[in-house]
């Protein structure tokens, strides 16, 4: 509508156009008109409408142009025209439905044809060039240009359909991504309450139990000292049964209190210089008697590489100990279990715990480590417990940032291999030397 208005301006002031009924001020007047209900319908949102009010303008723009020029007799304003009128399927290919592009096109055509036969314009002719010679090649292109506009608007609109779909299908993955995500969260949020409220019960229910259970073998110690008098052999057996059995079922109370403690994080790290000879050692010493119980012998092996201080947690590094001899103790049934610790290259110290016993399938070297799994998980399996040991370990082992892993073949034995950092020991060492 601007580019109307400076056309309009231009005509009036500067090539000075006589205002008559069919002159090209008036031409702009009436594009004026039509420029200003294209732009109301399309504030109203009636884009249709908005384009009829183009292809309007631009049929009234291009009959105008051409026959101002005949009677003025310019040929440069009716060549002009010719593109005017081209302009006419563009207009219409652009803003109205595909299926209006070839009407429209035939109307732009006989348009033109009406302007050279039926509307009189005096004598004017172009020396050469017959009415008929520019018609026809002028029909055959708008004809063609219809077409060939049509066809790309068919393939326009379809792509935009493909388009369209496309950003309604991702729309609707984002909003099930969204969805998901939050039920994730929401799922990954409940899995943490009922994880911690599970940690927090068996560490409550664990302390209520231990409290009586601690009674009951005092009490038992307590008769087999003698304390409420002489009891028969028969009496004596049966009160070395219940001091077993209790003693049993506390570990396995102890087993589930520490995996309740660790998994709700309330086993803390503290960090001290330990001799990890003395550890396993001591370690060593106190399970010796369960394995000559089972006739199995016990070595010990410090290899001089073993660093004489580390910073490590004491009660944790002998838990770690005691909890890899005792399971080796209890999955063997003849020969001997070694442990063996020692220094290793690139920064890292190892403990090493092999024995003789059954031996672990490929297929479950990994599932020990988690919790309540064992080889052998039917009722029937000759090696009771929790299936916790091994379980507490490693993570045990990784609060003490170092590795466990196993090599084994049933039947052949088995191998547990913790490795803790070195950087610990000889920041310790450090720390001795310069006390």
């Amino acid at each position: 509508m601007l580019l109307v208005l400076v056309s309009l301006i231009t005509s009036a002031l500067i090539f000075k156009d006589e205002w008559r009924p069919l002159s090209f001020p008036t031409l702009h007047i009436l594009g004026l008109i039509i420029c200003i209900a294209a732009a109301v319908a399309i504030i109203e949102n009636r884009i249709v409408f908005a384009g009829w009010m183009m292809v309007l303008f631009a049929l009234a723009g291009a009959g105008g142009v051409m026959l101002l020029s005949r009677q003025s007799g310019s040929v440069a304003g009716i060549l002009l025209a010719v593109p005017i009128f081209c302009m006419v399927p563009i207009v219409a290919a652009m803003v109205l439905p595909y299926h209006l592009i070839i009407p429209i096109s035939l109307v732009s055509t006989i348009s033109y044809a009406i302007v050279h036969f039926v509307i009189p314009t005096g004598d004017f002719r172009i020396e050469g060039l017959r009415a008929e010679q520019t018609t026809v090649p002028v029909t055959l292109l708008l004809l063609f240009e219809g077409i060939l506009l049509r066809q790309l608007r068919l393939e326009f609109d379809a792509r935009l359909t493909e388009m369209r779909k496309s950003v309604v299908e991702i729309e609707r993955a984002k909003q099930q991504a969204d969805i998901a995500r939050q039920q994730a969260e929401a799922d990954r949020r409940r899995a943490e309450d009922a994880d911690r409220a599970k940690s927090q019960f068996l560490a409550n229910i664990s302390h209520e139990l231990r409290t009586p259970l601690n009674a009951i073998i005092g009490y038992d110690e307590a008769m087999l000292a003698g304390m409420a008098g002489r009891f028969t052999e028969q009496q004596h057996g049966l009160l070395e049964r219940i001091q077993y059995n209790a003693r049993r079922l506390l570990s396995l109370i102890n087993d589930v209190l520490d995996l309740s403690k660790i998994e709700s994080g309330a086993h803390e790290v503290y960090w001290a210089p330990v001799d990890p000879t003395q550890v396993i050692r001591t370690a060593a010493d106190n399970l010796r008697s369960l394995a000559e119980d089972k006739g199995i012998g016990l070595e010990v092996t410090i290899d001089p590489t073993t660093p004489a201080i580390v910073m490590s947690d004491v009660n944790k590094l002998e838990q770690i100990v005691v909890n890899l001899l005792s399971n080796a103790v209890k999955f063997t049934e003849a020969g001997r279990i070694r442990i063996r610790t020692c220094g290793q290259a690139g920064g890292m110290w190892q403990i090493t715990v092999s024995d003789t016993g059954i031996g672990i399938p490929p297929d479950s070297q990994t599932s020990i480590f988690e919790p309540f799994r064992q080889v052998d998980g039917s009722l029937r399996r000759r090696h009771q417990g929790t299936g916790l040991g091994l379980s507490i370990t490693k993570r045990l082992v990784e609060m003490l940032e170092g590795t466990i892993s196993v090599a084994s073949e049933p039947g052949n034995g088995s191998t547990f291999t913790v490795r803790f950092p070195l950087h610990r020991a000889a920041a310790a060492s450090l720390t001795t030397h310069d006390r």
